[in-house]
Formats: structure tokens, C-alpha cells, sequence
């Protein structure tokens, strides 16, 4: 073998086993995303977080008007569904929390124990995130009673109907988990409820809004 030929598979040799060297050093495996996640399909999650409202009334007994600021923390799950075409993600979803929303002052006290939320959400997604707004129908549990000081007058626990808006950002950890903040806005005009005291019932009108703050989780399938 020639001392030419000998250079020419040396250098050969030296070439092959760098370009593999580069191979192992090169981080393996494909980039996480080429361009943007596709949020279509069925996700569930959970989310928790704090509540805090406003509720007024006037005590058909005394015409003591009542405003109160009921707040607290919440805590549920939530399930729906997207479909996404280019950046443009719509959406539907349906939310349930338990809460321990609550306030008093003086003779009179109002309660909430859990919300719901039924609605649709429009979006845009870019790399891992997602930008999202949302409005539908919101469904919650209400409860006031008002006193005399010795006697007690109860609405009992009823089921309230309004509306909801809301928005929040969610980023993909991967193919299927993301996180999520989120604020939402309902409000429940509660219409023709009954005290009832313990010598009379007479109706009473409340006005009730919930702002409630989450984070929250969700597996994509």
C-alpha cells in the first residue's frame, strides 16, 4: 500500500468515527414541537383556586337593605372537548366546583356551595400555548337567611341560573398534560325566592355575582 493510499483511509477513518462522535454528542430524539400543538380531541382535568363575590338583598321583614362580600376557596373538576384548524381552536367545556363561599353582617348571611360552568371557548394557540376566552351559562347553589334576633328566616338551598364569561392561557407540558390559569366571571340574578320565618314567608330578589381565580391541570386524549 502506497503512503497515499495509506493517508486516504487514515483521513476516511478519522472522518467516519468524528461524524459519529457528532451523532452521540447531538441531543437525541426530535424536537419537542415543530411549530404549534394541536389542542383537537377530549381532555379532564382539575382545577383549585379562591372565590370571592357580591350579593345584595333588602330583608322583606325589617327593609334593611344587605350587601355582602361572600369569598372563599373552590375546588372541582372539569371536562370538554377542542377542535383546532391552523391557529384557531373552538372549543366546548363543561366545569364543576365545590365551594365555601360565605358571608355575614349584622342580622342577615348568604351562602354558596358550589358552581358550574357550561360553556364554549374560542382560542388561539402558538408553540406550547394556548390564549382562550369563553362565555356561556352558570349554575350555582344559593342560601340566605335574615333574623330578628330571635327569629330566623331561611331561603333554603336552591339552585341558581345566570350567565358566564371568562378567559385564561394553558401551556402543554407535552402530548397530553397541560396547566392552566383561568378567571371567570358569573352572574346569578336570583328571582322570587321565599323566606321562610317562623310567622310569616314573604319573597325576596337577590343579586349575586362570583369572580372566581383557578389554576388547573388537564390530560388530553
Amino acid at each position: 500500500m502506497s503512503l497515499r493510499a495509506g493517508l486516504v483511509l487514515g483521513l476516511s477513518g478519522v472522518a467516519i468515527i468524528s461524524a459519529q462522535a457528532a451523532d452521540q454528542a447531538a441531543p437525541g430524539g426530535p424536537r419537542y414541537y415543530p411549530s404549534s400543538v394541536n389542542w383537537t380531541g377530549w381532555y379532564v382535568g382539575g382545577q383549585f383556586g379562591g372565590g370571592f363575590g357580591h350579593t345584595s338583598f333588602t330583608d322583606p321583614f325589617s327593609q334593611v337593605s344587605n350587601s355582602l362580600k361572600p369569598a372563599g376557596v373552590l375546588g372541582g373538576g372539569q371536562f370538554g372537548v377542542n377542535w383546532m384548524r391552523d391557529s384557531l381552536l373552538l372549543g366546548a367545556e363543561v366545569d364543576f366546583t365545590w365551594t365555601n363561599l360565605d358571608s355575614s353582617s349584622g342580622t342577615a348571611s348568604f351562602s354558596s356551595r358550589w358552581l358550574s360552568l357550561v360553556t364554549g371557548r374560542v382560542g388561539y394557540g402558538f408553540n406550547q400555548f394556548l390564549v382562550y376566552a369563553k362565555g356561556g351559562a352558570a349554575f350555582a347553589s344559593a342560601r340566605a337567611t335574615v333574623t330578628d334576633g330571635v327569629h330566623l328566616a331561611d331561603t333554603g338551598t336552591t339552585t341558581q341560573i345566570g350567565w358566564t364569561v371568562g378567559g385564561g392561557v394553558e401551556y402543554a407540558i407535552n402530548t397530553n398534560w397541560s396547566v392552566r390559569l383561568e378567571y371567570d366571571f358569573a352572574d346569578l340574578p336570583t328571582r322570587d325566592l321565599i323566606l321562610h320565618g317562623s310567622r310569616a314567608a314573604l319573597p325576596v330578589d337577590i343579586d349575586f355575582t362570583i369572580q372566581k381565580v383557578v389554576v388547573g391541570i388537564n390530560y388530553r386524549f
